[in-house]
């Protein structure tokens, strides 16, 4: 990465930060309906990986899905109002923390249900290949998603179609409050590798490398290569979910929460700043300020009307079968 890259990558992962604790806060107090899967300590994933998808290229998530979002360019107030359910969110407030959407940033949406994006996202790779603009899409999905049986489902049939799809596996070694290992005896590289799919595997912790890898697989999907999956080692610095005020207990070995909180990705790209004689204080000020605006804005808006509950809904008027 360059400096004004990584000044750029940096900004974007404190900003995603400061948003999510705060969101958290939020959710303590009350003021956010329904569960909230933060994504803070994967920062460095969907920021160095969507830093070299192009604007024209769609992106589908799962359930942790606010920092994709913001990382997509979604505007962070429209993305707040929505997680607080208020007027002039992404969905009009009704969508709420998992079910994030925002095709005008061709962030097709993200899915509460494990898995369930990943055929969603190889029917939109086959709809781009067909139309051969020569365009990829990305997924995120956890570790614990590849367990899935659509998941051998939809890479076994991108892999015999050759299909222009990025999987990107934000693998932090739990799901939910399980150790991977004690689910599967098989890593997500060594899943994917016995179904033929290409792969690499990386620190996610570290956003530049995250990027390079992210730039050389894209280019392979693009170029008709197949798909490809990107295996993210990170972790979560808080916890899997949260609903209420009700902050769950550390439910990780205290050695490992240290193992990797000494890895943080915020700190490994700070680091990287200063190695450049870059003050990397500035850069998370100014992306808290901004996230302090949001809030305060977010809070201010009022929720929607109910007369809107019968808006933008599949089917409107529906009598029932005749």
């Amino acid at each position: 990465m360059t400096e004004a890259e990584l000044i750029a990558a940096y900004r974007a992962m404190c900003l995603i930060r400061v948003f999510e604790e705060e969101v958290l806060g939020m959710t303590a107090a009350g003021l956010v309906p329904g569960f909230v899967h933060p994504c803070t300590g994967h920062e460095a994933v969907a920021v160095g990986v969507l830093a070299h998808r192009t604007p024209e290229e769609w992106v589908v998530s799962y359930y942790r899905c606010h920092g994709h979002a913001l990382a997509c360019g979604s505007d962070p107030l429209a993305v707040m109002r929505e997680i607080l359910t208020r007027q002039g969110g992404l969905c009009g407030g009704k969508g709420g923390s998992m079910h994030l959407a925002d095709r005008a940033n061709r962030f097709l949406g993200a899915s509460s249900i494990v898995a369930a994006q990943l055929p969603i996202s190889a029917g939109v790779a086959l709809n781009e290949q067909r139309a051969g603009d020569g365009r990829a899409v990305v997924v995120f999905c956890g570790d614990g998603a590849l367990g899935a049986g659509v998941a051998y489902e939809t890479l076994t049939i991108a892999r015999h179609l050759r299909l222009p799809l990025l999987v990107v596996c934000e693998d932090n070694g739990w799901q939910d409050h399980t150790p991977s290992h004690e689910v599967s005896s098989l890593s997500p590289a060594e899943l994917v590798g016995g179904l033929g799919v290409g792969h690499r595997l990386v620190d996610g912790n570290d956003v530049a490398e995250v990027a390079r890898a992210a730039a050389e697989l894209l280019a392979e999907c693009r170029a008709g290569a197949g798909p490809r999956v990107l295996v993210a080692r990170t972790y979560l610095r808080h916890f899997h979910a949260q609903s209420g005020p009700d902050v769950p207990p550390e439910y990780r070995p205290v050695a490992e929460v240290d193992h990797w909180r000494a890895r943080d990705p915020l700190e490994v790209a700070a680091n990287g700043l200063l190695a450049l004689g870059v003050d990397p204080v500035p850069v998370r000020a100014s992306a808290a300020e901004e996230v302090a605006g949001v809030v305060a804005d977010a809070l201010a808006t009022p929720e929607p009307e109910p007369a809107s509950a019968t808006t933008a809904v599949a089917v409107a008027g529906w009598a029932g079968p005749a």
